[in-house]
């Protein structure tokens, strides 16, 4: 099944939005700092919660692709391929963890445990193989369940949270903290990303050209568009000005909203219609191909400058490191390739390690 270019490029979106904010978190003045929150509130959707509806896409169609393979395997196993994604995710959350736990110690964070983006994502996953082999409907009545949920336990916990006490407890394990990608508030991104994976998998699997304009219409741009000025509008108008604020439930609404527009959008140029596949890997799509690599990586630039630039003159930093930066990443993909990929190896390395777990079941 060929790789979808909305979902490459939705992808180096989040990446790359990501990148740019932090540098403006990093660099900027005290003074100039309403820029970065202004970026930080109103870019949500292509934040962290766009990289945990990617996330869940991926992990949807990986999914349904094993499913496939495992039937017409006599070697390969759904349960090969659970223990695959659950070394996996295990890597990821013990990469997540190492890296909070640096980020405490030279970046100022707020503790190792952290839902920091990459700590949400792992344990996001965790929880989504639990609801991968569920409906659709089910999967998303289960996103307004933890949407829902989630406001009330926040309301309830917030008293507590600086109480050394069961409840106290609990608040840091939910909460730490809230203004970031909090698991109750944002593992129902990455499960409605599961099922617009699904959609994506049986659109990969027609043939027919005008059978996949038709389901590109009818299952993707119509709903996506539909649904996408319902929930933009609710986000809006519920608790007016609430939708700036991450945390709340009108925030979440009008993410969701922004981010099936733009997906019907990218859907529509980058799929419905044909494209150049020669332009590949052409700056966002560097940022997709090496998304977990560049994430990464880009926390090494906060040592590059001290927060002393104000709004004019720190664009004359970040355009620069930005282009720099792409083009580094450009040269690696000529000259490594997947190879200086992290997330490829994380892949390679947890494949390797199930096989052995196979082998050693089979021995005894």
């Amino acid at each position: 099944m060929k790789r979808f270019k909305s979902i490459d490029i939705l992808r180096g979106i989040c990446i790359f939005y990501m990148t740019f904010g932090h540098m403006v978190n990093w660099w900027i003045s005290q003074a100039d700092f309403w820029l970065y929150e202004l970026i930080w509130n109103y870019g949500a959707p292509i934040g962290g919660a766009g990289f945990l509806l990617v996330s869940g896409m991926s992990a949807s169609i990986s999914y349904k692709r094993d499913w496939l393979k495992a039937q017409s395997s006599q070697v390969f196993t759904m349960k090969k391929a659970r223990n695959i994604y659950m070394l996996r995710t295990l890597i990821i959350f013990l990469i997540s963890t190492l890296w909070n736990f640096i980020g405490t110690l030279f970046m100022d964070l707020p503790g190792v445990w952290l839902w920091f983006v990459i700590q949400t994502i792992s344990i996001s996953l965790f929880m989504a193989w639990l609801f991968l082999n569920t409906s659709r409907v089910f999967r998303i009545f289960i996103c307004f369940v933890f949407w829902i949920s989630n406001q009330f336990i926040l309301y309830w916990l917030t008293p507590y949270s600086n109480e050394q006490n069961i409840l106290g407890y609990l608040f840091y394990f939910l909460y730490n903290s809230p203004d970031q990608n909090v698991i109750l508030g944002y593992f129902p991104f990455l499960l409605l990303g599961t099922v617009l994976g699904d959609l994506f998998f049986e659109l990969g699997n027609l043939e027919d050209l005008e059978e996949k304009h038709a389901f590109v219409k009818s299952k993707v741009l119509i709903p996506s568009g539909i649904y996408g000025i319902l929930l933009i509008t609710f986000g809006l108008l519920y608790k007016f000005p609430d939708f700036t604020n991450k945390a709340t439930f009108s925030s979440q609404m009008f993410i969701i909203g922004i981010q099936l527009i733009l997906l019907a959008f990218l859907v529509y140029f980058k799929d419905f219609k044909v494209s150049n596949p020669q332009k590949r890997y052409r700056f966002l799509e560097i940022f997709s191909y090496y998304s977990f690599t560049m994430f990464l990586t880009h926390h090494f630039l906060y040592f590059l400058f001290q927060p002393f630039f104000n709004i004019v003159n720190i664009w004359l930093f970040i355009i620069p490191t930005l282009i720099i930066w792409t083009l580094l990443f450009r040269y690696i993909y000529k000259k490594w390739d997947k190879y200086a990929s992290i997330k490829f190896l994380i892949n390679k390395f947890a494949v390797n390690l199930a096989e052995r777990i196979d082998s050693v079941t089979i021995m005894e």
